[in-house]
């Protein structure tokens, strides 16, 4: 649509008297309603805020939006309306006031947009007419990495039946242009998101409440309704895990304290929640003999549309399905409007997570819209940076290096699944954007020193680093030639170059130079190894593993490099693990990828399954980090990993059918069987007698 304007607001006293601290509004709720008579035909409603709205039209939830972006590339969801009659649109709008990973916030700005179109022409707007009122019904301070409030719900102060028709709105104020003509909109990008009702799985008796399990990982709100006196109060918490006493772990070892209130008012009571939250166990409290009764409880999970029949694997040995279980289910949880690196305490969309996220993520819908907007979301923050934002949307600004270079294969993940030159096309200025930048620190050889506008990461936590010697400060690297940084320097250059071979555009085979100049300067003769830097000897399982991953490991080295990641002791996290084995991958070594990928010390999956984890966690297991998320998709490269390197599924638009088929599953697989959506067709895989085979078939109307 481009500009847009006709946003509403509320007065800016009422901004300022709702919101808090001195220097802006935070944590503000406003309940909104607008009646519209509708002539007869088919109409659309369309809708945006900034931050966040729910809707709801004539009592009936209807949605929540928009998907988060930036003010000049928002987004607006479209409803459709049967005409011939007076509806009510009621929102509950939301603006959060905080510079984070979450929403473009902390600016000020607040407002709401709404439209109805017949036929292509808009018949009307929200405007002056439609109603408001400030809801003073939540309060609570902020959590995890200042990503959200708590939400201390106080049933006294709702207006309860305030989104129905017949609700009378007698002394709500009235919008207020918003004076913001720079809005731009367009329609929304992604499927609308799933909601789905779950239930608890098991409820046991706590002193003075009751603990409900809702049996895995969930991405969702909770809801309860309960009957009592007026200024009752429950306690609420929510947690990803039980403590040692048995009982909910609220204060969350990933540094968000879930323990919210709830307080009553007379008779019977529902409460509201807002925003979401991360967790599998809840906790309602206040529930003594004489007290208020809780009625019913129960979770409205939300996440990109995913259908479980669609990716399926079935394999008995090694724990692999259950792997792929808690894997698939942390993508589940981690796929909202974008690709969260965990759903409680960052709540963002990182570049480095999103590369092994959206790989699974397309693999089991075999939908590749949700990463167009995240490669989308990211070439905007090059607006910011050429070498791009490492988490986007959202108002808050950082930048890691090795994010920034793993941006091609985000593109070509689309590219591999699709063959769409066009969209290729689009990406190519943010590449070429990307190398501009990091050229500035090529020296003659053409490798890269001094790397210094961002953070250079390597691997998170350092205890995950296997001893990488060079000094990793933060936000700053120190001064120097370190490996990593130029592994994943000739990583963006060959990929950048495929993307020039596709495109038919001319390349200057820099890899070559970069190749030849990384070989002399880390390649040590006597292990068969890189070092870390051109001035250490240690040899680190990440000075390693990009070089294999991208082919620049020699021949002679391939044996080294196995032994190294089968040595005891030797580590690195769960996101360059994904790298790691498809560097055997490339190298043919099949055997070792199955056996680390189902490994069974502390460096594994299912060292994660030994400890109780319905999604696959932050870091291989719950103490090995001192904030760990126990759902963290950037642990899901098992689902590729598997579908892939072993079951022998790769996407190449170069062949019939858009894939290659080159299974290397191992002999005592016997019941193998995978399934996996792919350009509108189902693939399954079969191993029996030790033979793999593939067969093909369309999906029907519903994706089956």
């Amino acid at each position: 649509m481009g500009r847009a304007d006709g946003w509403m607001t509320i007065p800016t006293w009422d901004a300022r008297r709702a919101g808090g601290p001195e220097d802006g509004p935070r944590n503000v709720h406003v309940l909104v309603r607008g009646r519209v008579r509708l002539p007869r035909g088919r109409c659309v409603l369309r809708l945006s805020a900034d931050d966040c709205y729910q809707a709801w039209l004539d009592g009936k939830w209807l949605g929540q939006g928009p998907a988060p972006a930036r003010h000049d590339g928002y987004y607006y969801e479209e409803y459709p309306l049967e005409g011939g009659r007076t509806v009510t649109v009621a929102l509950h709008l939301y603006y959060q006031g905080l510079v984070n990973r979450v929403w473009n916030s902390g600016d000020g700005r607040f407002a709401v947009w709404a439209e109805i179109v017949r036929g292509g022409r808009v018949i009307a707007r929200c405007d002056g007419n439609w109603r408001y009122q400030v809801c003073r019904a939540y309060s609570g301070d902020a959590v995890g990495y200042d990503t959200q409030f708590l939400e201390n719900f106080d049933g006294r102060r709702w207006p309860e039946s305030w989104e129905r028709p017949w609700f009378r709105a007698s002394g709500w104020g009235r919008l207020v242009p918003a004076g913001w003509a720079d809005y731009s909109l367009s329609p929304r990008p992604t499927a609308k998101l799933q909601w789905e009702r779950a239930e608890p799985a098991s409820v046991r008796a706590v002193p003075g409440g009751v603990q409900m399990d809702f049996g895995r990982e969930r991405t969702g709100t909770f809801h309860a309704i309960a009957r009592g006196r007026a200024g009752d109060r429950l306690t609420l918490r929510y947690g990803e895990e039980l403590d040692g006493a048995g009982r909910v772990r609220f204060d969350m070892r990933c540094g968000c304290r879930y323990e919210e209130s709830w307080t009553l008012r007379e008779g019977e009571n529902t409460l509201h929640p807002y925003d979401y939250k991360g967790f599998r166990y809840a906790e309602v409290l206040g529930l003594e003999d004489g007290g208020p009764d809780l009625v019913q409880c129960w979770v409205w999970e939300r996440h990109y549309p995913m259908e479980d029949g669609k990716c399926v694997l079935s394999c008995p040995q090694d724990q692999l399905e259950d792997i792929f279980t808690i894997c698939k289910n942390a993508v589940r949880c981690g796929s909202q409007e974008g690709y969260l690196d965990c759903p409680t305490r960052e709540k963002g969309q990182y570049l480095g997570d999103a590369v092994i996220t959206a790989r699974s993520q397309v693999w089991l819908t075999g939908k590749t819209d949700l990463l167009r907007k995240c490669i989308r979301d990211f070439m905007a923050s090059g607006r910011e940076t050429p070498s791009l934002l490492a988490v986007a949307p959202g108002s808050l600004q950082q930048e890691i290096a090795d994010y920034s270079l793993l941006f091609p294969a985000l593109v070509l993940t689309d590219y591999e699944f699709t063959g769409d030159r066009a969209f290729l096309r689009e990406c190519w200025p943010a590449v070429q954007g990307i190398a501009g930048r990091f050229a500035g620190y090529r020296r003659p050889d053409g490798l890269l020193e001094n790397v210094t506008h961002s953070w250079n990461m390597v691997d998170w936590p350092e205890n995950l680093r296997d001893g990488y010697d060079f000094p990793l400060t933060r936000p700053k690297v120190g001064e120097g030639c370190h490996n990593v940084a130029n592994a994943l320097w000739f990583g963006f250059l060959r990929m950048k170059e495929k993307i020039e071979r596709v495109l038919g555009l001319p390349g200057t085979g820099e890899s070559q130079r970069v190749a030849a100049a990384f070989l002399s300067t880390f390649w040590r003769w006597k292990p068969r190894l890189f070092a870390d830097s051109e001035t250490s000897g240690h040899c680190s399982v990440h000075a390693n593993l990009y070089p294999a991953c991208f082919g620049l490991t020699p021949a002679v080295g391939e044996d080294s490099y196995e032994n190294l990641l089968l040595a005891p002791g030797r580590v690195c996290g769960p996101l360059p693990m994904y790298f790691a084995l498809r560097g055997l991958g490339r190298m043919g070594k099949y055997g070792t990828l199955h056996r680390l990928l189902a490994r069974e010390d502390e460096y594994g999956w299912r060292n994660m399954l030994r400890e109780g984890a319905t999604a696959c966690f932050e870091v291989w297991g719950r103490d090995q980090k001192w904030n760990t998320s126990l759902c963290h998709p950037w642990a899901s490269g098992a689902i590729p990993l598997i579908i892939e390197e072993l079951a022998g599924i790769k996407p190449d638009p170069d062949m019939p059918g858009g894939f290659r088929f080159d299974p290397h599953l191992p002999w005592r697989w016997e019941n193998f069987a995978l399934q996996a959506p792919f350009r509108g067709q189902l693939l399954r895989v079969e191993q029996q007698k030790w033979r793999a085979a593939l067969t093909v078939r369309p999906m029907n109307e519903k994706g089956e």
